[in-house]
């Protein structure tokens, strides 16, 4: 019975060994597999959920949000273009960074009179950042007018100032107690993710207004840009388009806060434009190319936002818009480097064809 019993003992320790010397899966493979499996299972529900989210598949909350960024990306675009065309591209730039100051004052203020830290109120922080931007608008012209400095430079001066304050006032918010709770840093990088339904409507609503806007006063905006003696002359309010183009700029700017960032809302008003401005050279067709590549950048962007909700919504968005300029700038008939590198191998072969004393003519 002892020697039965001993046998058996040595036959399991005996089957452990004899697995590890058969070419048995080696140790850890079958975390790794696992692991890989789960990477893979991730990426492909990643596509799924941006493939849904980009069909307006994703649920009514995300297809809100959809919405809302194509209507911040045609104001963007249609908006951007009246800016580069007046060329206060720099000021819209100011306005954006001025509003970190003005967020984080309008945090202090209403969380010290409604006394709950971790509460926001987006409308409330938008009259803040608006405010702010306003002043450093303000500032901008004042030092244009009554100093001898450029309008480069003062906006340059005013933009790093105000952002300066802002940091020094969102590092005092942060102190609060559950002032992060407030989502503050995504009106800085952008969040889509966060993104609430009235959050989304307002977006939208801002969006639709400066486009309605824009869509009025394209006309005299055109006019003052080309000519402004002849809008003169003709008797157009110059301040007032200036301030009207000043105002819809402000909020776009204003509506884009929460989805694409304070810090990146500037390129929604600067790179459609960009671009389109390489496929055309009508003003008509700028207008509405400009829009429709910022809507398609920021309908892009923000489904991939809600593929990955740990990203940051502004910087994909820009990135989306980042490329399609690269494609325009390379692939554009007339302005792109591919059509010029062809027109100068055209024009240089039709000079040596040309050319009686090429490289034909000196061997003869």
């Amino acid at each position: 019975m002892s020697f039965a019993c001993g046998l058996d003992a040595l036959t399991r320790a005996a089957r452990p060994l004899a697995s590890e010397s058969v070419g048995a899966e080696p140790v850890g493979a079958g975390p790794v597999a696992a692991m890989q499996l789960e990477r893979a299972a991730t990426e492909t529900s990643a596509l799924e959920a941006f493939v849904d989210a980009l069909l307006l598949g994703g649920g009514y909350n995300t297809t809100v949000v959809l919405i809302g960024a194509a209507l911040l990306g045609v104001a963007g675009g249609l908006v951007g273009a009246f800016t580069m065309l007046h060329r206060q591209s720099l000021v819209v730039d100011a306005f954006a960074h001025a509003t970190l100051p003005g967020v984080a004052l309008a945090f202090l203020v209403h969380s010290g009179i409604e006394g709950v830290a971790y509460e926001r109120s987006l409308p409330v922080l938008l009259v803040g950042a608006g405010l702010a931007g306003v002043a450093a608008v303000g500032a901008i012209a004042f030092l244009t007018a009554r100093t001898r400095l450029s309008t480069d430079t003062s906006t340059a001066a005013v933009s790093s100032a105000s952002f300066g304050l802002g940091i020094v006032l969102l590092s005092i918010a942060r102190r609060r107690s559950g002032a992060d709770q407030a989502g503050l840093d995504g009106l800085i990088f952008g969040a889509t993710a966060s993104m609430t339904r009235a959050d989304a409507v307002l977006m939208g609503a801002l969006a639709a207004v400066s486009i309605a806007l824009a869509v009025v006063l394209h006309r005299p905006l055109i006019a003052a840009a080309f000519n402004r003696r002849f809008a003169r002359a003709s008797g157009l309010p110059l301040r007032m388009i200036d301030g009207g183009l000043a105002a819809l700029a402000a909020a776009v700017a204003l509506a884009g806060l929460q989805a694409v960032g304070m810090l990146l809302v500037v390129a929604v008003l600067v790179i459609p434009p960009t671009a389109a401005r390489l496929w055309t050279a009508t003003t008509g067709r700028l207008l509405w190319l400009s829009a429709a590549l910022g809507a398609v950048s920021a309908w892009i962007g923000a489904a991939l936002s809600a593929a990955l909700p740990n990203a940051p919504a502004g910087a994909i968005i820009v990135l989306v818009a980042a490329a399609l300029f690269t494609a325009s700038l390379l692939a554009a008939p007339r302005r792109g480097i591919l059509a010029g590198w062809a027109r100068r191998r055209a024009l240089g072969r039709r000079l040596g064809a040309s050319d009686p004393s090429g490289p034909e003519a000196s061997r003869g």
